[in-house]
């Protein structure tokens, strides 16, 4: 077992690492009003957050809670969301310092909210599989946790985090927010997703001991599991769900689905794959044309496209170009054109970055 790392929060009480965090956290976000307040008083809110620090005087702040429509899940969520400053840039120092001890033991086929991983890394693990291993990749099985953010143990997963952390003040700060979160983790929180990753690490360990599971990707509480064989398939079912149960306090969703990937596609991260060719999940595509029929009623009526609509359109665009959509692209994409897309956030980046140099000369005066 590797030796438990300490002095995290040691880390946290410096004002250069401070100003580097805020600046950071700020990114893609200096629109936003709370935020060119503090970027305009840069000098003044580092040394603020110091003091909160250095005197360990941070208080979680009561969150807002939002509900939200997830149209990959067609259901609703409760978003909780709390100010940039304090709760915001102290999360992010937090996460920034705890990041490295976590990514040490992190399974490297858990992707969700991973720099360098996401979706592209399982879109490439189970797409390669299919196609370079069809008798190892015979049945698909496709689990998921029931509730997950809300049943996730805050004192399981502090004393998951104390086996690799022996700092008793960054253990107490952690400790304080996942309590704000009013049980279980909350959706919305940076830190969170971290931590719901995190949660599920043994698990992720532990399936790939069970026998007939040759293949596994977990997206945050989504698992898809490839094998040669159904009985076993089956099997491993019955034993995550035990496991998940016992050490986790987790349940698997009842909907769980295990099928012969010769008569069916195996769905994953807004895709389905076959071991011939890749196609956007329906409900992805009725999104996406629907976001594109949006944007062609706007530019036949003479009116510009936002940039809201536009980088929502290339980010779809840019999920295209992982399946075999040839023919999609030439009767969605091409009539409104990718250059344009391009223009439109190009000039709205700029205009942030010059708002942004403006707000950081203010602060430094």
């Amino acid at each position: 077992m590797p030796k438990r790392v300490g002095y995290l929060y040691d880390k946290m009480v410096d004002r250069d690492f401070i100003r580097a965090v805020i600046l950071e956290a700020a990114k893609g976000r200096q629109s936003r009003k709370d935020i060119a307040r503090i970027l305009a008083d840069l000098d003044g809110y580092v040394e603020k957050t110091y003091e909160i620090v250095a005197t360990e005087s941070f208080v979680p702040s009561e969150p807002r809670v939002r509900e939200i429509y997830d149209e990959s899940s067609e259901k609703f969520r409760k978003i909780k969301m709390v100010p940039f400053w304090p709760d915001g840039v102290i999360q992010w120092m937090m996460v920034t310092v705890m990041k490295p001890v976590l990514m040490r033991g992190m399974h490297p086929w858990s992707c969700a909210s991973i720099p360098g991983r996401g979706g592209k890394r399982v879109h490439k693990k189970i797409s390669s599989a299919l196609r370079n291993d069809p008798k190892g990749t015979k049945y698909a099985a496709e689990l998921d946790v029931a509730q997950y953010y809300p049943s996730i143990s805050g004192r399981r997963l502090i004393w998951a985090l104390a086996r690799k952390i022996k700092d008793k003040r960054f253990l107490r700060a952690v400790y304080s927010i996942i309590e704000s979160c009013g049980g279980g983790l909350a959706i919305g929180y940076y830190i969170c997703q971290w931590l719901a990753n995190f949660y599920l690490e043994p698990l992720d360990r532990y399936i790939m001991t069970l026998p007939g599971v040759k293949y596994m990707t977990r997206y945050m509480d989504n698992i898809t599991l490839l094998g040669p064989n159904k009985k076993q398939l089956h099997k491993a079912r019955k034993m995550i769900a035990a496991f998940m149960q016992r050490q986790l306090g987790l349940s698997m969703k009842a909907n769980w689905q295990i099928y012969p990937t010769a008569k069916r596609m195996v769905s994953a991260v807004g895709y389905r794959f076959s071991r011939t060719h890749i196609i956007l999940r329906k409900r992805n595509f009725l999104r996406f044309t629907r976001q594109c029929r949006r944007v062609k009623k706007r530019l036949d009526a003479g009116k510009p496209i936002t940039f809201a609509q536009a980088s929502g359109l290339l980010s779809r665009a840019g999920q295209l170009k992982h399946c075999n959509s040839q023919k999609i692209r030439e009767k969605y994409i091409d009539p409104i054109g990718v250059r344009n897309l391009k223009e439109v956030v190009r000039n709205e980046s700029k205009r942030r970055q010059c708002t942004q140099q403006r707000l950081y000369a203010g602060g430094a005066a």
